[in-house]
């Protein structure tokens, strides 16, 4: 019969009945292992059907098709050998209906129904991986839907199904329609492509070990395991724009993938900041003799690296696109589940491998299901999932009425926010607009800035306020003291000062100072420790009109000196017996001793005069009123010149801290930072108290907990490290403050939540951003709640009268959402480099977004990115991003990636060179009481980043070094012999498990020279090879664990551990079980026992009545 020779199985019956899996295949069913029953590996096909269709026909037809593919009669399953396919001579794949009842059904209500269809698992050892429903909705209105999971079919494949549906259907009708001929199997197609050669190998290697990963700005910290869910966005491009776009594929020979793929490739070049990208988009590896009837998983991924350095032109962006996919093309002979093997490995379940981003051109979706006497057409389905970080599907129905293209967005709702993928859309209209009406303009030249955010961005930096007269520190110093002679100024352990007190004392100082030739921006050392004589000394050489420059005797000569000379100083002010370099700079020298003053020796020296009326005012709100050095990329530190004007902005009209009378505010900082100008200045500016910590101490943790006890001040700015050590002691110490600073460094984002939640923070917690180069602070955020998804703590908003610019590498706002380098503007930007107009007149640029002539802004080189409510979320240096073998890597990411562990109090992350190799160390603190291994901690790097992001050592310190200032010293980081880091004193196994662990592992990555706190996979381990021991660990110790266990602890102590606890659980479960059966055994008997006396009792009361 027809029907019979149609509907016979392929012929799989001479084959062994458990084949390999494919490459593609393997993968998806260790991903189902992983996350059992996710949907984002179902495919399906939805089909609307109005007429009278004959349900029980349609089963016998869909039974047919099952019989005619023996991927609808497999199942999947490991029994120690590795995944294997195992295929069935028959198989049921019923036909499940649903009735929705008259027609009234709502359209949300069906699509909900289907959707809920779509989702449901399936079982790999049971089988079959497709499942039909047919949804009745009328009288004589059904929509069928096929469902299948990946590793049987694709998109592509329910197409053939459909029509073979068709075909049989009409067949059982008593039709005549032929049938599809048979088409060799899956495995006969796939199997015999084999791996690629060699030279396609090599090629794939170089563009993948060479390449950076997607870097995407992310709202949200990425989850160890993602949950797929999907936020969706669509767009339709206007008809006259898609002929303008299919009009300049033909121009160009290319095809409309080309043009369309370019405008995406500009996108994620101008999202990341980087020219240099890697996507992937699918690919049907179905031979060309089977493309309309081959059935099986053969969509498949090609990766493409796309290169628009050099500023293109959209054309040109065009035609770089269509060669690389046609050189890739030539390559693909290696299947993407084999790339993954070879050059990715799956040890992070957080992301996928590879690339984070797939672009897809597609056709309007058809319905391959049709039937004499019935209307059918496509019904299109929003799963709402995604594999990947980012998708775009782009549609060009050329044959439907409207003309256009329609483009759908599918960004991972774990990692963005509505609000990104709002921007993120508009963007990429813009770039298909711009491609269709001007595509001979450069990509940079797009402006994808909305008005709306534009405006935004411009409102969040009308920041201008009037500054308090005089514009001076003195000028203010002054008005304060005469208006509060008698309030307290100053305390340090050695005395208290008045206003009054320290008008007159500071006055002497500048009187002297005069004396001896300082006059308007000159610029005085200090040599003193921090003190109150050095914030005397510094008051009184604003009153003679220069500027400041701390010199900590605490530092080493050579740079004391290099700091003096470079800076021109013209005078010093010295504490105690001035050193005899001091002596040699030619300059006057001036002696304090605590309260009293006597000349010191130099030119033109005399002494400070007696009490008298304070010198007129000489200072200017441009002139000096600091000088500091910061280090740059040179290694010698460049003098900074910060203007009056830009303290006052500081410390006046804030609107991110009152300081009044009755502040205390803590000087704890290195005086020789600009963070002093924020501890002094914003006391004595404001008639508020500064107290000082003494600077002839250590300042560590400890010290600053007896300060915040004893002293009881209400403003304090600690380092990131301090704040770090601190709140690991106590975490509510910080109860009794008005206002908390964190500055300098990063915020840590756990310790902030342990601060937060605590019990007692303090009043106001803020993160405090800011180059030296504008003068302390830029930004500063509020915080007053952190996520638990929260990657970062926020830097925050400007100052008043201090402007913010993300701008791309040619000077144009990037937006919202977009990763750019910070420049700064306002009030507050310093006066440039003290002689040094190279370099300044590289910081420190025109601006071109203020309307005050002459403004400048300075360009920070901080890379950050506006977030939706308008703080900005600091992302790292752009000039600290290492390149370790070929691959671009920012070391803050890295730190993050080990500061998340309790097990870790600090860290920090270098490029070093090793015998003439770059590599990637991390220096590690561990937390009290723990003692985490190297290979443990770079085993857990491994399940949150890349291969190439994991340090080759990690070195442990009982503590990081610290600056002057408590920033981390990376300078005198503690060197290492070369491989000592990675190779710690091995531990054997101690325990039976361990041992038995042992040798598993042995077997399954054939290496004998490793230990209990060794990580699988840096011992070469991989998904796969996980899938191994798993099998290993149930056949050889009797206990099942989940495949993601090796993920989530990946030493073999870890895995022992959880082994033994598996166990202890089986065996506390089978001794409940046992008791149980025990109590119904004693239950019946009893029960029993009580019918037979009940029986007698029966039998006796029966005799007795005989």
């Amino acid at each position: 019969m027809h029907d019979d020779l149609e509907t016979r199985p392929t012929a799989d019956s001479a084959r062994a009945p458990r084949l390999p899996l494919s490459p593609a295949q393997e993968r998806l069913w260790y991903l189902e292992q992983i996350a059992a029953g996710a949907p984002v590996h179902h495919v399906f096909a939805a089909t609307l059907v109005e007429g009278p269709l004959d349900a029980d026909r349609l089963a016998a037809a869909l039974r047919n098709c099952v019989r005619r593919h023996e991927l609808l009669r497999s199942t999947f399953d490991d029994r120690g050998d590795g995944p294997r396919r195992t295929v069935r001579a028959t198989a049921e794949v019923p036909l499940r209906r649903l009735d929705l009842g008259d027609g009234t059904t709502s359209e949300a209500r069906l699509r909900d129904v289907l959707a809920e269809e779509s989702a449901r698992p399936f079982a790999f050892d049971h089988g079959p991986a497709l499942r039909a429903t047919l949804v009745r909705d009328g009288e004589e209105r059904h929509v069928l839907l096929l469902t299948a999971h990946r590793i049987v079919a694709d998109r592509a494949s329910l197409t053939v199904l459909e029509s073979e549906l068709s075909a049989h259907y009409a067949a059982l009708s008593g039709g005549t329609e032929q049938l599809p001929r048979h088409s060799p199997s899956y495995t006969e197609l796939v199997v015999p492509e084999g791996e690629g050669s060699g030279e396609e190998l090599g090629y794939w290697q170089e563009k993948v070990q060479g390449s950076a990963p997607l870097d995407l700005p992310l709202d949200r910290a990425r989850p160890r395991t993602p949950s797929h869910r999907a936020t969706l966005r669509g767009l339709l491009l206007a008809p006259r724009h898609a002929d303008a776009l299919r009009r300049l594929a033909r121009e160009e020979d290319a095809t409309a993938w080309a043009v369309t793929a370019a405008a995406f490739a500009v996108l994620l070049t101008r999202w990341t900041g980087r020219p240099d990208v890697v996507f992937a988009t699918p690919v049907d590896r179905r031979p060309p003799s089977a493309a309309r009837t081959a059935f099986g998983p053969y969509a498949d991924l090609l990766l493409l690296r796309v290169d628009l350095t050099g500023r293109p032109s959209l054309r040109e962006a065009v035609r770089r696109v269509a060669r690389t996919r046609d050189e890739a093309e030539r390559h693909a002979g290696v299947p993407f589940g084999r790339l993954v093997q070879l050059l990715g490995p799956e040890r992070d379940l957080s992301r996928h491998p590879l690339c984070q981003a797939v672009f897809a051109l597609t056709g309007a979706v058809r319905t391959g299901f049709t039937a004499a006497g019935l209307t059918t057409s496509a019904l299109t389905l929003d799963d709402a999932t995604v594999p990947y970080d980012l998708g775009c599907t782009v549609t060009d129905d050329d044959d439907g009425a409207d003309g256009g293209l329609g483009v759908e967005l599918r960004l991972a709702s774990d990692l963005w926010l509505p609000e990104s993928a709002d921007r993120m859309t508009s963007a990429l209209r813009t770039l298909l607009t711009a491609l269709a009406e001007n595509p001979d303009r450069r990509i940079g030249d797009v402006p994808l800035l909305s008005p709306e955010d534009r405006a935004r961005i411009e409102a969040r930096n009308a920041t201008d306020r009037p500054l308090p007269e005089p514009v001076t520190v003195d000028g203010l110093f002054r008005a304060w003291a005469d208006r509060t002679p008698q309030a307290l100024a100053l305390t340090d352990r050695t005395g208290t000062w008045t206003y009054a007190q320290l008008r007159d004392r500071a006055g002497r100082v500048g009187r002297a100072l005069i004396a001896a030739g300082v006059t308007q921006d000159s610029v005085v050392a200090l040599h003193m420790r921090r003190s109150a004589d050095l914030v005397t000394g510094m008051l009184g050489v604003l009153l003679a009109g220069g500027a400041p420059l701390v010199l900590d005797p605490g530092h080493p000569e050579e740079r004391l000196r290099y700091t003096a000379v470079d800076a021109d100083i013209s005078a010093v002010l010295s504490r105690a017996e001035p050193p005899t370099w001091l002596h040699g700079l030619g300059v006057p020298v001036l002696g304090l001793n605590d309260a009293e003053r006597a000349p010191a020796t130099g030119p033109a020296c005399q002494g400070p005069p007696a009490a008298g009326p304070l010198p007129p005012a000489r200072s200017h709100p441009l002139g000096l009123a600091a000088v500091v050095h910061t280090s740059g990329s040179t290694g010698r530190p460049k003098a900074v010149g910060i203007p009056h004007r830009a303290v006052v902005r500081l410390i006046t009209v804030t609107d991110y801290v009152s300081i009044g009378p009755g502040d205390v505010l803590l000087h704890l900082g290195d005086p020789a930072f600009d963070i002093t100008a924020f501890e002094v200045w914003g006391a004595l500016c404001n008639g508020a108290r500064v107290e000082v910590l003494p600077g002839d101490e250590p300042l560590g943790p400890d010290e600053v907990l007896a300060a915040l006890r004893e002293l009881r001040p209400t403003i304090v700015a600690l380092t990131g490290t301090l704040f770090n050590r601190v709140t690991d002691i106590d975490p509510r110490a910080f109860g009794g403050l008005r206002h908390l600073f964190v500055v300098g460094e990063v915020m840590d984002p756990r310790r902030t939540r342990a601060v937060l939640h605590g019990g007692a923070p303090p009043d106001h917690l803020h993160n405090g951003y800011g180059p030296s180069e504008n003068a302390t602070f830029s930004t500063t955020h509020l915080v007053d709640r952190l996520p638990e998804d929260a990657p970062r703590v926020p830097i925050g908003s400007a100052l008043a009268n201090t402007t913010l610019h993300v701008l791309d590498q040619e000077l144009r706002p990037v937006p919202i959402g977009v990763t750019g380098e910070l420049y700064v503007g306002g009030l507050g930007v310093a006066r440039g480099y003290l002689g040094r107009p190279g370099h300044t007149a590289e910081r420190f640029l025109p601006d071109p977004f203020a309307a005050r002539p002459g403004a400048l802004m300075y360009r920070t080189g901080d890379l950050v990115r506006m977030l939706p409510d308008g703080a900005l979320d600091f992302l790292g240096r752009a000039d600290q991003q290492v390149k370790i073998r070929g691959y671009r890597i920012e070391p803050g990411e890295v730190e993050t990636a080990l500061l998340v562990r309790d097990d870790v109090r600090e860290c920090v992350v270098r490029a070093v060179d090793v015998a003439g190799d770059r590599r990637l160390v991390a220096y590690v603190v561990p937390a009290p009481g723990r003692r985490p291994s190297p290979p443990e901690l770079l085993g857990a790097l491994r399940g949150r980043l890349p291969s190439h992001m994991v340090p080759g050592h990690v070195v442990l310190l009982d503590a990081l070094p610290t600056t002057p200032s408590g920033k981390i010293d990376a300078r005198a980081l503690p060197g290492y012999a070369e491989g000592a880091a990675d190779r710690p004193d091995t531990v054997a196994p101690r325990t039976a498990t361990e041992r038995a662990l042992w040798e598993i592992w042995a077997d399954a990555l054939r290496v004998r020279s490793f230990g209990v706190h060794d990580s699988f996979f840096l011992l070469g381990g991989h998904s796969l090879l996980a899938s191994v021991v798993r099998t290993s660990v149930r056949e050889r110790l009797g206990v099942t664990l989940p495949l993601r266990t090796l993920f989530d602890v990946p030493t073999l102590a870890g895995l022992a551990v959880e082994v033994e606890r598996v166990t202890a659980e089986a065996a506390t479960a089978r001794a409940s079980e046992e008791a149980d059966d025990d109590t119904a055994q004693l239950d019946g008997l009893v029960a029993e026992l009580e019918r037979l006396a009940e029986s007698r009792r029966a039998e006796g009361r029966a005799g007795g009545t005989g």
